[in-house]
């Protein structure tokens, strides 16, 4: 269906909550972890997976739910993923253990990726192409605002305790608008299908889940499990299981595969892939870096987190429009300038803490500059990615790097927490040894009971779990209760301060490797068969196949 709907606008309002639902689910769970965590006394792997899993499943599934949408009918599966997302976050809401909420994560991202790949496929129905920059910037405010809110809403539902729900209530919030977009739905729009035959690939799509299985699995697992060989023999086989991929991709044939194989041989879109996976993982590694430090290892409060932390919304959205119209001239310097001041904003992040000196307004700042640095990457990254990718691929390309996006998410969660919780493991003994001369005077024992506390601590996969050797008479001594805390708070600071140098690391290698991309989002590949290439608004992406939001930041 291409015709002009008769009243578009009603229908985008509906199907712009749906991606604010979704949008600002993310950011909710992400700074309400520690308070779930401790809530349901679970452990840290099982914290990254409260997620990881939402984005590991809506990474798997997000080609297949706008595959689905082709075929069976972009309302009926709109419908589908609204009322299965509303539905999981009232199971959400009610989890009584970490394993029933990562499960119910899980299904929650798989029915989002239903959800979300008819958004943009609705908006191209909607309006034509002449009339569709409106649409596209109201979608993209929503994304902005959904951003803003979710981690301000998160804080302030985890810390207020509103109603006595405590952090269920950030699940319970989808219900009602969740109901409200479907009976909208119902109400006002039109259902829309493919008008080409298109068949799924369902063994390409058990394929994908067993690849990001094998890579997310062993990066959350790894290091609690204290990494056995089959996890270590499980990341080996992720290789072969990709390139198995890769030839059922090839035999499937251009029309029914699951990823167009021709994308492969551009030199600027496997570049792009790979800078997407880097600047994704690193982005998600540092965000869950300052919020472990900051509420487990300061004890700040969701809220304080949320607010503090949302100066990187402020920043992007000052910078973004600027790089937007500038990018089909110069995005490639603009990619570059950006990831040089994120990386330079993250060191600054790593400085300030390992100096003590982390504030509400020092990190505040620290992330308005880092946002200033997103706002010339983030709005322009998946163009350039796809700036030299004909018309035809346009939707499958889309589809890619959407997709590894939210898989990076998934990565970058795993290895924040294998490289920040192994450090405080393993730097818990230096603390408490630097701590030695506050106890000095406290009598026999107290430099024992010093150390022992702070190793147990830092070791603990549960950091609100008080070992027994913390609550021994001499633990409890006020003098070396004082120096355990300060032992565990610099022992925290410290891990922080030093798993900050990946991503910081990781924004530098995407700056070595923007020169394979395109000079700006309208350049075509030299060689191209038709010459055709994505718009930066997105418009050149196949109307019947868009598989995804091009320009969501996922905020696990």
């Amino acid at each position: 269906m291409t015709e002009t709907v008769r009243r578009p606008w009603p229908c985008l309002l509906v199907v712009l909550f749906a991606a604010f639902m979704d949008m600002m689910d993310l950011g909710i769970v992400s700074v309400a972890a520690p308070s779930i965590q401790r809530d349901l006394h679970s452990d840290y792997a099982s914290a990254q997976w409260f997620m990881a899993s939402y984005a590991l499943a809506f990474a798997v599934l997000l080609i297949p739910g706008g595959r689905l949408g082709d075929i069976y009918g972009r309302k009926r599966v709109f419908m589908t993923g609204v009322a299965g997302f509303t539905v999981v976050s009232v199971v959400c809401a009610l989890a009584p253990t970490a394993g029933v909420l990562i499960a119910a994560r899980f299904v929650q991202g798989g029915f989002g990726a239903l959800m979300v790949p008819q958004v943009l496929a609705v908006l191209q129905i909607l309006f034509p192409a002449t009339r569709r920059g409106l649409a596209l910037a109201a979608y993209g405010t929503v994304m902005n605002l959904a951003q803003l809110s979710g981690p301000i809403l998160g804080g302030i539902m985890a810390t207020d305790d509103l109603l006595g729900l405590g952090w269920r209530a950030i699940f319970l919030v989808n219900v009602p608008i969740g109901a409200l977009v479907l009976v909208g739905t119902a109400v006002l729009l039109p259902e829309s299908r493919s008008d080409r035959p298109l068949r799924l690939d369902v063994t390409g799509i058990v394929l994908v889940a067993l690849l990001a299985g094998l890579v997310s699995y062993p990066l959350q697992q790894g290091r609690a499990a204290g990494w056995p060989p089959w996890m270590l023999a499980a990341l080996a086989a992720a290789l072969p299981a990709g390139l198995l991929f890769a030839w059922h991709q090839r035999r499937r044939g251009p029309q029914a595969a699951l990823v167009p194989v021709a994308l492969f041989r551009r030199r600027s879109f496997v570049a792009g892939i790979v800078l997407l996976l880097l600047v994704y993982t690193a982005l998600l590694a540092q965000q869950m870096v300052v919020i472990w430090h900051t509420q487990i290892g300061l004890g700040w409060s969701p809220l304080r987190t949320g607010a503090a932390g949302a100066g990187w919304v402020l920043g992007l959205f000052l910078l973004g429009g600027f790089a937007v119209t500038l990018a089909p001239r110069i995005g490639r310097a603009l990619l570059v300038s950006g990831c040089l001041l994120v990386a330079a904003s993250i060191a600054v992040l790593s400085e300030v803490i390992s100096h003590d000196a982390l504030s509400f307004w020092r990190l505040f700042g620290c992330m308005t500059a880092l946002g200033c640095g997103l706002g010339l990457v983030v709005p322009i990254l998946v163009d350039l990615v796809l700036a030299g990718v004909p018309k035809r691929d346009a939707g499958g390309g889309s589809g890619v790097a959407n997709a590894v996006i939210y898989f990076a998410s998934a990565v970058g969660i795993g290895l924040s927490g294998l490289v920040f919780f192994g450090q405080v493991a393993s730097g818990g003994d230096a603390h408490a040894r630097a701590q030695e001369y506050r106890v000095a005077d406290a009598g026999p024992g107290a430099a024992d009971a010093l150390r022992a506390c702070v190793h147990d601590r830092s070791a603990a996969a549960d950091p609100y779990r008080i070992p027994a050797s913390c609550r021994t008479s001499r633990a409890a001594d006020p003098v070396v209760a004082a120096a355990t805390t300060e032992a565990l708070r610099r022992n925290f600071a410290d891990s922080a301060a030093n798993s900050l140098w990946y991503p910081a690391g990781a924004f530098l290698a995407a700056v070595a490797l923007a020169p394979l991309l395109p000079r700006g989002s309208g350049t075509a590949d030299a060689g191209d068969a038709d010459g055709g290439v994505v718009a930066a608004d997105g418009s050149g992406a196949r109307p019947e196949n868009p598989a995804g939001p091009r320009v969501d930041v996922p905020l696990n």
